[in-house]
């Protein structure tokens, strides 16, 4: 048997994981997503249970850009994509010509 094979308690599981917590490992046991054993009272499992747990469990979450002032190059591309924008919008002129060459609504 190696070390990851051996059975070790939740208490001793909780420390293989930064934040751990034995709680923890039993709400993933209870949910389905840890492998846990009883082999009399107390709940036990293995290092590599623990591991694979953790890692197909776990969410990656992405670092947050930066918040600052844009640079120079930055705002004029907003600028760019905003006058392109404005410019495919419908203005007062062309609603009245359209309006102009409908054909009058029947009552």
């Amino acid at each position: 048997m190696t070390d990851d094979d051996a059975l070790i308690t939740l208490d001793e599981a909780a420390k293989l994981i930064p934040s751990g917590d034995a709680d923890t490992l039993k709400r993933m046991h209870r949910a389905g997503k840890l492998v846990c054993y009883r082999p009399g009272k107390k709940l036990l499992t293995t290092a590599a249970d623990v591991i694979e747990a953790v890692k197909v469990n776990s969410r990656v979450t992405r670092a947050k850009a930066p918040q600052g002032r844009p640079d120079a190059a930055s705002m004029e591309r907003s600028r760019a994509a905003l006058d392109l924008v404005l410019s495919q919008l419908p203005t007062k002129r062309k609603k009245a010509a359209r309006a102009e060459a409908r054909p009058p609504r029947k009552p």
